[in-house]
Order: C-alpha cells, then sequence, then structure tokens
C-alpha cells in the first residue's frame, strides 16, 4: 500500500506552505505485526520505533506501575544482548535512543545511521520474545523506579498532581490510577509478576513499528519479516468495554490543601476518547481558550488583568478512552480569587451562546499548519504523527489530512461543545489551596 506523507514546509520570506510528499508504505507480517515505513530523503539516518499497544490501562490492582517498570526492565536485557547492549549498540555507531509509557501504550525508539538499523531490528525483536526478568535484576529496577517517583513528589506541583490524582476517576476506570503507580506496590513486585505481565502483552500482534528515513520500504520489509517475522508468540485480544462513564461521575473532594503558598483552580472536565466524533471541536475550544499564547483567558487572566500567573494543563488531550481533561489556573493565593471562576464562566457561557468567529478559527489553523510544518519536517516528527494516528485511529494514513479534520470545524461545532462539555453539571471544579 502506497501513500504520500505531506510535509507542509514554510517559505521564511513570505510564510507560505507548500507540499513535499514522502512515500510511505505499509505492511502487515503473518504473526500480526504491522510495519510502516516512510521513505524520507536527507542524512543517512533513520528513526524506528516499536509502539506496544499496552499501558499502565491494562494493570490490575496490586500491580499498579508494572507498565512502566517495563519501560524500564526492558533496557536490561537478553541472553544475547545482556545488561547494557541496547545502549552499547546504539551509542556506538552515534545514535540515541529512549522510550515512554502512557495510559494507553508503551513505546521504544532509536535514531540511528541507516546501516545500524539491521541491528535495531535484531535487538528490539529479541527483547520482544526473549527478555530476561530475574529477581537481582527486577530488585535493581525497583529501586530505580521508586527514585524516580520519589523526586516527582520532591517538588509541591509533583506532589499535588499525585494528591489530586487520586480524586479524579471512579473506581474500575483504565486511567484510575496514575501512570507511575503506587510506591510500596512497586518495591513489592515480584519475578513471577512481570513475567506474567511481559507473557500477556508482548507479542508481534499487539504492536506495531514505523521507520521514518533515508531508506528503502523493500529493505525494511525484509528486515522486518527476517527479525520479527520468526516470533511466533500471539495474545489473544479483547477489547475494554466495560468502563465507567466520566460524563456522569464525580470527582471525590472539590478541596484539596496545599503544602505551597499559591492557590489553583483545577477545572475537571470530560473528554472524548480520541475516535470521537467531537475530539478535533473540543481540542480546538480548548487550545483558543485555554492554551494558545494569545488564547482568550490567557489574554484576560494573565496577561491583560493579572488574576493568574499562567494556565496549563496536567493530563493529556488524546486518549483510548473517555477521560478527565485537568486544566489549572495557577494564581496568587488571596481573597477575590472567585471572579477568575466567574470570568472563565463568562467566556465558556458566551462561546457557548455566540460561538466563536471565523476569523479566529482561520487563524488557530493557520497556526497548526505552522506548527505542523516545523515538527514533521524532522525524522522523529513525522513517526510520532504516523504512530499517533495508527494506534488512535487505526490507519496511520490518517496523519496525512490531520489539519484537514480541524478546517472541518464550524463555529457551530464549537458553540455546541462548549455548551456540551463545558457546561456547570459537567465541568467541575477542585479548589487547591495553601494549608494555613
Amino acid at each position: 500500500m502506497k501513500k504520500y506523507f505531506l510535509i507542509l514546509l514554510l517559505i521564511a520570506s513570505c510564510f507560505q506552505a507548500r507540499a513535499i510528499e514522502y512515500p510511505s508504505f505499509s505492511t502487515t507480517l503473518k504473526n500480526g505485526l504491522k510495519v510502516i515505513v516512510c521513505e524520507k530523503p536527507g542524512n543517512d539516518f533513520a528513526f524506528f520505533q516499536v509502539t506496544y499497544r499496552t499501558g499502565s490501562k491494562d494493570e490490575k490492582p496490586g500491580i499498579r506501575g508494572m507498565a512502566h517498570m517495563f519501560e524500564h526492565m526492558m533496557f536490561r536485557g537478553t541472553e544475547k544482548y545482556p545488561g547494557n547492549s541496547v545502549f552499547d549498540n546504539v551509542r556506538k555507531v552515534g545514535g540515541d535512543c529512549n522510550a515512554s509509557t502512557s495510559f494507553d501504550r508503551t513505546e521504544y525508539h532509536e535514531y540511528v545511521p541507516v546501516t545500524a538499523l539491521e541491528k535495531m531490528m535484531d535487538i528490539e525483536a529479541d527483547r520482544m520474545n526473549n527478555l530476561v526478568i530475574t529477581q537481582d535484576i527486577l530488585n535493581t529496577e525497583r529501586q530505580v523506579v521508586g527514585e524516580e517517583l520519589r523526586n516527582g513528589l520532591s517538588n509541591w506541583y509533583g506532589k499535588m498532581n499525585a494528591d489530586r490524582y487520586k480524586l479524579l476517576y471512579p473506581e474500575g476506570h483504565p486511567y484510575e490510577v496514575d501512570v507511575i503507580g503506587f510506591l510500596d506496590q512497586i518495591t513489592a513486585f515480584t519475578k513471577e509478576q512481570c513475567q506474567a505481565f511481559y507473557d500477556a502483552h508482548y507479542a508481534p500482534n499487539n504492536a506495531f513499528i514505523v521507520v521514518v528515513g533515508n531508506v528503502k520500504h523493500e529493505e525494511v520489509f525484509a528486515l522486518a519479516e527476517k527479525y520479527f517475522g520468526v516470533i511466533t508468540k500471539q495474545l489473544k485480544l479483547e477489547e475494554n468495554k466495560d468502563i465507567p462513564d466520566v460524563f456522569t461521575s464525580k470527582v471525590k473532594s472539590n478541596d484539596l490543601p496545599l503544602d505551597f503558598p499559591v492557590q489553583i483552580y483545577s477545572y475537571v472536565i470530560p473528554w472524548p476518547a480520541a475516535t470521537d466524533k467531537d475530539y478535533f471541536a473540543i481540542d480546538m475550544l480548548s487550545d483558543i481558550l485555554f492554551f494558545d499564547d494569545n488564547s482568550i483567558l490567557k489574554n484576560r487572566l494573565v496577561n491583560k488583568n493579572h488574576q493568574a500567573y499562567g494556565i496549563q494543563s496536567s493530563s493529556d488531550k488524546t486518549a483510548l478512552y473517555p477521560h478527565l481533561e485537568v486544566i489549572d489556573i495557577i494564581m496568587n493565593a488571596q481573597m477575590g480569587n472567585v471572579k477568575v471562576k466567574k470570568a472563565i464562566r463568562e467566556e465558556i457561557d458566551k462561546i457557548a451562546t455566540d460561538g466563536i468567529d471565523q476569523k479566529i478559527i482561520d487563524n488557530y489553523i493557520r497556526g497548526m499548519e505552522a506548527t505542523n510544518a516545523m515538527s514533521n519536517y524532522s525524522a522523529e516528527g513525522i513517526a510520532v504523527e504516523l504512530d499517533n494516528y495508527e494506534y488512535y485511529g487505526h490507519d496511520y494514513n490518517l496523519a496525512y489530512h490531520a489539519v484537514d479534520n480541524y478546517k472541518k470545524v464550524t463555529p457551530d461545532d464549537l458553540k455546541r461543545v462548549a455548551a456540551t462539555y463545558f457546561s456547570t453539571d459537567r465541568m467541575q471544579v477542585i479548589n487547591v489551596k495553601p494549608i494555613n
């Protein structure tokens, strides 16, 4: 299957965009592993990413933090590539590697010379199939992850985030527990628990790979077949359909004490899944209202009236399931902050009644095109977009018209979304304030 990845490049002198077409291809191996290749000319490097459709959403009570633990365990190697072999093989060719874990997925990537791609394929396939899990390795990594968790709690905002997260989700929701998990469970993980998680989630038919760079797709497909195609492990994949309703649930408390001299209004908003028809409209509305540098509320509360220090999101807007978006309005702890609430409600009600001018939408689209032009110029930027749309949209081809989905959003859509998701009965507020 052949498609073209459209990269918009800004011409600095006149800020007009033109399209450059990078051919992209995909195939699916007999064991279920999908391979996506984008032939991007340029330097002789390639970005290679393996994404597993597993994250903290797949954890059960008693093993909270296991998905993130595996991000660490996967770097401890196999019999063929033991210890620091992954890092050593990447560094000796002048490349780099990393990984990340979220609620929905875990990804591992390398950026290496094209000549080293075959070695990376061998390494990733080997640790997909032959990871060595020992109690000694686990004991070491438990301490590393535990220290990472403690470091996250060492600053006031990280501690507040952790305390607040416990108030958000109804019991049984896939995102009920934050990705990092619980320290007491992490430090008690056993070899058997880790092996069971690996066996239940790491397999070709629960993963896909993306390669972007100065490569030929036939050669990449051949390498994928050589190294990944021989893996016979298969999982029985079942969709989680028993998801508690975040649109009617209530936070466990509307107040949270804070050991720091600021006040935060944390707006908790039920958010549709990435595949929902309203996703692009609510994403646009939240940027125009809260997050863009020139957003309505940043201009009013931060830049003009100086009623808040800043506005930021502490959650991911893109998710597999309906979830809760948390927006923080950070202020000086003082009398009269209730005026900030009134201002926010006033701006939301105005949009719910009158909508947003088309010129504002057009400016938003132009800004998005400019941002995409810069981020998608790199192999990593392209890979991230292909990966996102393959995972959340089940089709990497959707990345080719990502901006088009936002262009379809109308003022009436924004009006409806404001009235639906930002209504007083759905949008909740947690008042985070100093203890004294």
